[in-house]
């Protein structure tokens, strides 16, 4: 699997290069994370018959699967995991109104857990809900800000009450 990852390598993959190597019979796919989305509809038309794209970009996790991107690998969805796959399953099936509304249940999620350097805001949010023992972080990351925490608390609380959440507090 293929990582296009240009910010944080500083390199973007040229659709090109992409193409070459998805010829080869041991890269079987991509993470698209290249937030260029011309680029990335592009590369889903060109690529070859077997050849995944994943999209790696949280926010952009819609729009990727509507352009034909085949699934992602994303961080959010650790902590809505039914949502997102809900989104998918129902483009999947046609039900176009049925994922937005999905989408939109999540979409401002995937900003929140971003407001801050990654992964810190998803350690915070797993550690409080109980599903992961502690939110810590090694250096040089840093935990989140007292700020985020408190917005993170927030959104936590809003999901429980709404039914959206088990394990919080």
């Amino acid at each position: 699997m293929l990582y296009n990852i240009p910010y944080r390598t500083a390199v973007n993959l040229a659709n090109e290069t992409l193409l070459r190597l998805a010829e080869h019979p041991n890269i079987v796919g991509l993470k698209d994370c290249g937030a260029d989305r011309a680029q990335s509809i592009d590369l889903l038309r060109q690529r070859p018959a077997g050849f995944r794209v994943l999209t790696g970009e949280d926010a952009q996790y819609y729009e990727a699967l509507s352009d034909g991107a085949d699934g992602a690998i994303l961080l959010s969805a650790h902590v809505e995991t039914e949502t997102f796959a809900s989104v998918y399953t129902h483009l999947k099936q046609g039900n176009r109104d049925a994922a937005q509304a999905c989408w939109e249940s999540v979409s401002e999620l995937t900003r929140l857990l971003f407001a801050e350097p990654s992964p810190a805001p998803a350690k915070y949010w797993l550690s409080r809900t109980g599903l992961i023992d502690s939110a810590e972080v090694r250096l040089p990351m840093v935990d989140v800000s007292a700020e985020l925490a408190a917005r993170l608390d927030q959104e936590i609380k809003r999901r429980a009450s709404v039914g959206g959440l088990v394990n919080a507090w």
